[in-house]
């Protein structure tokens, strides 16, 4: 993996989650922790730029203890744990965050 864009202020409040998918590429993983796993439930834009995200060759994730936390869900195939956080972490060449 290149580069972890770790995005942790609400999708509703901050633009950092619009910062992170202006710059990532094909390779790299947005990972969505904190208060930005209210993207999963976000608005119709964002679910869309997020689509768009992945099929570009981004990978989206979302944190599953803050999900939990929050008493959200997302599909599985995009639900890591903090586990998975630091494998994450340990590949990436850079973190943004």
């Amino acid at each position: 993996m290149e580069n972890l864009y770790l995005v942790t202020r609400s999708t509703f409040e901050r633009t950092a989650w619009q910062l992170a998918a202006r710059l990532a590429k094909r390779g790299d993983t947005i990972c969505f922790a904190q208060d930005a796993v209210l993207a999963v439930k976000g608005p119709k834009d964002l679910s869309e730029k997020l689509a768009e995200l992945e099929s570009s060759g981004v990978a989206v994730r979302f944190l599953k203890e803050d999900l939990t936390a929050r008493g959200l869900s997302a599909p599985q195939d995009k639900v890591i744990n903090y586990d998975g956080l630091t494998k994450l972490i340990e590949n990436a060449k850079r973190i943004i965050s």
